[in-house]
């Protein structure tokens, strides 16, 4: 299939100033934990995982982003390990790592030698530092839903009850692109690190814009990935996949349905974003709260904008050409005067 150029968001993209100095931490953090080696740290560099993350919080301090470049890099490793075309572990295998994992942020020792437990325990008690203990809680549960959908829907789903249907497939996929997990970060991330309410948090229009934001991310992640996946033979279902085999599309016919996809997304966040706030701003939040909840809108804003920009900049998915001046690390990946701009 084409590279599809066309794909945008109306929101604007920032980069993080500490950028170059992350992105250079961040690629010795995971070659010093073992999560990487010098044979694959190309794979690595090619993701472009502090780009990504620059702009998903470019307000973030150095320390955070580095922080948040850390867990991503794992979200990465266990990805490209567990479910590629050449899987390194089997289904148990991978299960056993998963609940390892959990261990760790139940605090229990799972007694591993694993890079990525060990990995994931050192970013675990850097993440909780300073959170409450109702904010770690809920962080848990969403590691938790993460890990257990990334060992019983992604290696094994169409192998063992075929395609999904479209429906059962955005609810899956929803949890296996880990946006539940990042949602949590806004707060964690924060300058104040002040925490969302708890009746903010379970008004239903934040979880139609959790929605909205993740179809975005699902659109234009499984568009640019789908001639990956097919060269790979790559048994994760993909959006496109999915159309094409339940609704009979082309792939010219299933990219358009997901441009769409992305389109009515954005109107509908925007829509409900509007009446979210105002409703809020209308109960007489204290300050810090109400920041918070400015701060999910806008990290909401920022992942879509970023992931959109990402899919353009990283040669991971073949159709970006690896480039050794641009791709060398700490190097901005916008010309000068573009990265302030809207999308």
């Amino acid at each position: 299939m084409p590279f599809v150029p066309d794909f945008t968001t109306p929101f604007r993209y920032r980069l993080n100033p500490h950028l170059a100095d992350v992105t250079l931490r961040a690629r010795r953090w995971m070659l010093e934990s073992d999560l990487v080696d010098d044979a694959h740290v190309l794979e690595y560099e090619m993701a472009r995982i502090p780009e990504l993350m620059a702009a998903a919080y470019p307000s973030a301090c150095a320390d955070d982003l580095l922080l948040s470049c850390d867990l991503m890099g794992i979200m990465f490793a266990i990805e490209d390990e567990d479910c590629g075309s050449h899987p390194q572990h089997s289904v148990a295998g991978i299960a056993t790592r998963c609940k390892a994992m959990v261990q760790v942020m139940d605090g229990v020792d799972p007694g591993t030698d694993d890079p990525v437990v060990l990995a994931f325990s050192d970013t675990w008690h850097r993440l909780c530092d300073g959170m409450s203990d109702t904010w770690v809680a809920r962080h848990r549960s969403n590691w938790k839903d993460f890990l257990d959908n990334h060992y019983t829907w992604e290696p094994v789903v169409v192998a063992e009850h075929g395609m999904p249907e479209l429906e059962d497939y955005l609810r899956d996929r929803a949890y296996a692109c880990g946006m539940y997990v990042l949602y949590d970060w806004s707060e964690r991330f924060s300058a104040d690190r002040a925490e969302i309410p708890r009746p903010a948090l379970e008004d239903p229009r934040l979880a139609t814009l959790h929605r909205d934001c993740i179809h975005t991310i699902i659109a234009i992640n499984d568009t640019h990935s789908l001639e990956r996946e097919i060269r790979r033979d790559d048994p994760v279902p993909n959006l496109l996949k999915v159309l094409m085999h339940h609704e009979h599309l082309s792939v010219e016919q299933s990219v358009e349905r997901a441009k769409k996809m992305l389109a009515d997304a954005i109107e509908d966040y925007l829509e409900v974003e509007f009446d979210y706030l105002a409703h809020w701003w209308r109960s007489g939040l204290p300050p810090r709260q109400m920041g918070a909840v400015e701060q999910r809108l806008r990290d909401m804003r920022n992942w879509m904008s970023s992931n959109c920009r990402w899919h353009y900049i990283a040669p991971r998915y073949d159709h970006v050409a690896r480039d050794p001046e641009r791709d060398r690390p700490g190097l901005p990946t916008q010309p000068r005067g573009l990265q302030d701009m809207d999308a």
